[in-house]
């Protein structure tokens, strides 16, 4: 009984050591929380970041391919809306249908997301919806976001 034992822990340690990449069933939690919580710190651009991988390559219409290049303006971006209307602005974001993919130690998560903004001296600002696309590596235990790719909807969600 002691070898069969011994054996069955052999086979197991061997397929965790050889097949690292297969998701848990807590990875597309992991996934979910991770992309709410992005959606959610658009107030926070420098919290976001951390949630996105360096080699992160974003498309919205153009290309950016440098990730530090890329929070650099968008920093410049935010501060100069900020310095305009008085101060920083509230930040909500929507997010509609999410729908998340797990395959290994990379995810896809697509949504529908919309911001409303609410400048302290201007009047809100409501963006209209968006297609947000989020391609996610896993290293060790960790996921970061890889890929992004915003375009316009056609038609709003109902």
């Amino acid at each position: 009984m002691k070898a069969k034992t011994t054996t069955n822990l052999i086979i197991a340690l061997a397929l965790i050591v050889l097949m690292p990449g297969a998701a848990s069933a807590d990875d597309k939690d992991d996934v979910t929380a991770l992309v709410m919580k992005y959606a959610n710190m658009e107030g926070n651009l420098v919290e976001q970041a951390k949630l996105i991988r360096s080699d992160r390559i974003m498309i919205t219409g153009v290309r950016q391919s440098d990730q530090a290049k890329n929070l650099e303006i968008q920093l410049a971006g935010r501060k100069a809306n900020d310095d305009s209307t008085g101060g920083p602005a509230k930040w909500i974001t929507e997010v509609e249908g999410l729908v998340v993919r797990v395959y290994g130690d990379s995810a896809v998560a697509s949504m529908v997301r919309r911001f409303h903004i609410y400048p302290p001296g201007a009047a809100p600002i409501n963006t209209p919806p968006h297609w947000l696309t989020l391609v996610l590596v896993k290293e060790g235990r960790s996921w970061g976001i890889a890929h992004s790719h915003i375009s316009p909807t056609w038609q709003a969600p109902n």
